[in-house]
């Protein structure tokens, strides 16, 4: 009997395919990751999703939301996950972290004249700057860029902002001098014939991290979270997610996948 129950209660936490829906908070214009297109979406990072769901028998639901907000929404267990998740400590008590899905390079972007003579954030957090910068709010750049913020003197050239489409805008409107970029999405957006991107440049390497999909703790079951686990490493060894990859590469920019190392909960003794 005790066999039986352990099956059963196997199969109930188990993902059911017929009402299985993770729910994905999403903002436009992050190509080459999330791209919208009328009322549909693709990219890499939807793509790479997508076959992972499918892997479990899951659909997508795409919830249009700001970065900052959409961390509100996992805590208030609205959204089951993320993508382009930096591990930290805090984030583990909200997320599992599966794949790492990318090797995140941020970069300073922007106008040189704009930042005589800065080469790197040690220099920033001891001379400052004259530069406006841009961030996207909510987003996490480093221990070292934290300090700088932490530091009334420095924290006034920095403007937060809601969504990368909104950074972006900025610095192409000439409203801030700067953004701290993904280099990868970069290269994506200085392609675009409509893009006054003359003048712009990756000035220097502010923070790289490895970048997971963030599945909420709170409404999937640690047997769920270790059954993506698994599914992301079969999708791995298989090849399958780096043909997905290759299909989002540009001739001034090459990225690969990271192997997997996927950070999830502690299983829960049985009593």
């Amino acid at each position: 009997m005790k066999l039986l129950h352990a099956a059963l209660v196997c199969l109930l936490l188990s993902f059911p395919g017929y009402s299985c829906t993770l729910r994905m908070g999403i903002e436009t214009s992050f190509a080459p990751y999330i791209i919208q297109q009328g009322d549909s979406w693709r990219g890499l990072n939807v793509e790479l999703l997508a076959r992972l769901a499918q892997e479990v028998d899951c659909k997508l639901e795409f919830i249009h939301s700001p970065w900052l907000r959409s961390l509100k929404l996992i805590e208030q267990g609205e959204l089951d996950v993320l993508s382009h998740l930096s591990y930290n400590t805090e984030r583990s008590e909200h997320f599992a972290f599966i794949g790492p899905h990318q090797q995140e390079i941020i970069y300073l972007v922007g106008i040189a004249q704009a930042f005589p003579g800065l080469t790197n954030l040690t220099e920033l957090k001891r001379s400052g700057t004259s530069g406006i910068i841009a961030l996207l709010n909510g987003a996490y750049y480093g221990d070292e860029l934290d300090s700088i913020l932490n530091d009334a003197k420095n924290r006034t050239r920095f403007v937060f902002i809601r969504s990368n489409e909104d950074k972006q805008g900025l610095l192409l409107n000439g409203r801030v001098h700067g953004v701290l970029e993904d280099i990868a999405a970069y290269h994506y957006w200085k392609k675009l014939a409509n893009l006054p991107t003359v003048g712009l440049e990756p000035l220097f390497e502010v923070y790289q991290s490895p970048v997971y999909f963030g599945f909420n703790r709170r409404t999937l079951s640690t047997q769920q979270l270790e059954q993506l686990g698994k599914a992301w490493q079969l999708l791995y060894n298989n090849g399958e997610l780096s043909r997905i990859v290759q299909r989002y590469q540009v001739a001034e920019y090459q990225f690969s996948l990271p192997q997997p190392a996927s950070r999830l909960p502690l299983q829960e003794p049985q009593l």
